[in-house]
């Protein structure tokens, strides 16, 4: 349990401070390269992946409320000693409830959430056309890891 704890809470220290800087900055600060493909930008989402609910700002909360509670269930589930987990599967539990609570605590605070990483040159279209936060690389890699441990380890 101890390893999930850790990876959430580093999730949620490290979004809290890079949202905090980049919600701070002053207006005209963003976009700015960070690397060759790396482009930080400030975009604030009221809705859920790629602005869907939108207009629907009160569902979308309940929509990411809901998925939070059900990343942290299926945190708990993991380490039950029946799931046989490996350490990088609790690990990606962490990631991913660690993601979802902080997107999660954003949109309850702001009514939404902050966005700031842009790949700009990525092989792979579906990160162009999208602007990430690191709360959203860790629900990602967090549940890739977190469902490979329960394959490995049997599952439940």
């Amino acid at each position: 349990m101890l390893a999930a704890v850790l990876s959430a809470g580093a999730v949620l220290a490290a979004e809290t401070v890079v949202r905090t800087r980049v919600n701070r900055a002053p207006d005209g600060t963003y976009p700015r390269m960070l690397t060759r493909r790396v482009q930080l930008r400030r975009a604030h989402n009221t809705g859920l992946v790629g602005s869907r609910l939108e207009s629907r700002p009160a569902l979308a909360t309940a929509v990411q409320t809901a998925s939070a509670l059900v990343a942290l269930g299926a945190a708990v589930l993991i380490h039950l000693p029946e799931a046989h987990t490996p350490l990088f599967g609790r690990i990606g539990a962490g990631l991913l409830s660690g993601g979802a609570i902080a997107n999660t605590a954003e949109r309850w605070a702001h009514g939404m959430v902050t966005d700031y990483l842009y790949l700009k040159d990525s092989r792979i279209p579906l990160l162009r056309r999208r602007i990430w936060n690191i709360a959203d690389a860790a629900i990602a890699n967090g549940a890739v890891l977190a469902a490979a441990g329960l394959m490995i380890g049997g599952g439940l």
